[in-house]
């Protein structure tokens, strides 16, 4: 299976950006990116990703720099794909309020 991305457009007007590595069919890595609006500007409000080898929340503030990082209990990448997708269609207005 090829690798996936993919947007998911919130009510708020909020976007959540998908992208998927896959090889034999298994998710290997990806990125989850919650995208906010301020006026016209767009900004990463927070990011799920399987860098440093192990499934992760950033808390990112406007400029880009992460706030806290926050490590996930799910080594599986695709239930940890899942719970960040899911995660972010119903908490999204929470991680726009904590910039």
């Amino acid at each position: 299976m090829p690798d996936k991305d993919y947007e998911i457009v919130l009510p708020s007007g909020a976007r959540i950006v998908v992208s998927i590595k896959m090889v034999g069919g298994r998710v290997v890595s990806f990125v989850v990116r919650l995208i906010a609006r301020s006026g016209e500007e767009e900004y990463d409000a927070a990011r799920y990703d399987t860098a440093h080898g192990k499934p992760h929340l950033d808390l990112l503030g406007c400029s880009g720099r992460v706030r806290q990082k926050r490590w996930l209990d799910i080594d599986d990448l695709e239930t940890a794909l899942t719970h960040a997708i899911e995660d972010f269609k119903l908490n999204y207005e929470k991680y726009i309020g904590e910039d």
